[in-house]
């Protein structure tokens, strides 16, 4: 089959996707272990949440191994072909609205035009196999727009539009992210990354040192040191340093707590030092920051 497929460049604001089916494929978790689903083309943009897997996708030249909760992103002009056990959601899109495909009509393996590839930041960034740490969120955006498609309303476009352009941002936020990012998900020591990833963020406001982690990690401080630099991207303390300033934005943004209590919440020593590290990392102070997002119209008379 000849691919006849036009690369396009696209901006951030030009993305203005249309669904163009929304579907549950449950029959495959049942299916013999190896059988194989009919080779296609993929002629549009396809998001696909697993939501039982122990089986595999061909995507292109390469074999994926997927399981619960891995998400795959296709794009036009791609090979594929499922091999069972698994089910998934499947969501297909015109990324800019205009091949004038027929949603009531649509199907995957139909042969048609091939949607204009559109070479965007975004989209470029969006691996073709991603983990996201938070299975229940991912489960509900494809859940909300699969139950929006096949029940509309008369707001129904916006609402699709909406939650697949916040799909669209989570894949790309999540993916970004030195430390939920696909290398690692394929790495061997992700499950033990991921929990102690999970001890730093529900313990910011105490004091935390090596030794605390490795005990997680049940592993030496030094091995730990090792495997969760090379497996993160940045050290230990390093990353502990960001998670505590990206809850200090939060409190800084959310909440009229004061500077001394936001550094003793986020864990740091003291506030003079909270506020070196939060201008070293961000090029303004804590308050400076407060103040540039912040709403209060009753400063206006003053």
């Amino acid at each position: 089959m000849g691919i006849v497929l036009k690369k396009v460049n696209v901006k951030n604001e030009e993305i203005a996707p249309k669904v163009l089916t929304a579907a549950l494929f449950y029959e495959g978790a049942d299916m013999p272990e190896g059988y194989r689903l009919p080779e296609r083309y993929v002629f549009d943009y396809e998001f696909e949440l697993i939501v039982y897997g122990n089986g595999s996708q061909i995507i292109d030249d390469k074999l994926y191994k997927v399981k619960q909760g891995d998400i795959l992103f296709r794009k036009p002009g791609q090979y594929t072909q499922g091999i069972m056990p698994y089910s998934c959601y499947l969501i297909c899109v015109d990324i800019l609205s205009n091949t004038g495909k027929n949603p009531d009509s649509y199907y995957v393996y139909n042969k048609q035009d091939y949607q204009n590839y559109c070479i965007n930041p975004i989209l470029e960034k969006i691996p073709t196999l991603f983990h996201p740490f938070n299975m229940e969120k991912s489960l509900y955006i494809f859940d909300s727009i699969l139950k929006e498609f096949v029940t509309p309303s008369p707001a129904s476009d916006l609402f699709l539009k909406a939650n697949i352009l916040n799909l669209m941002y989570y894949l790309y936020q999540d993916s970004t992210e030195s430390f939920v990012s696909n290398s690692m998900y394929l790495s061997p020591h992700y499950c033990t990354i991921k929990k102690v990833i999970e001890y730093i963020n529900n313990n910011l406001e105490k004091k935390i040192v090596l030794n605390d982690l490795s005990r997680v990690a049940n592993i030496s401080p030094h091995h730990f040191h090792k495997i969760f630099t090379g497996t993160v991207g940045i050290t230990p303390n390093e990353f502990i340093i960001r998670c505590r300033l990206d809850k200090a934005k939060k409190l800084l943004t959310r909440t009229c707590y004061s500077i001394a209590e936001i550094s003793e919440l986020c864990g740091f020593e003291n506030s003079p030092y909270f506020s070196y590290v939060f201008k070293k990392y961000n090029s303004l102070t804590p308050l400076e920051f407060k103040k540039k997002h912040s709403y209060n119209p009753l400063t206006l008379s003053e």
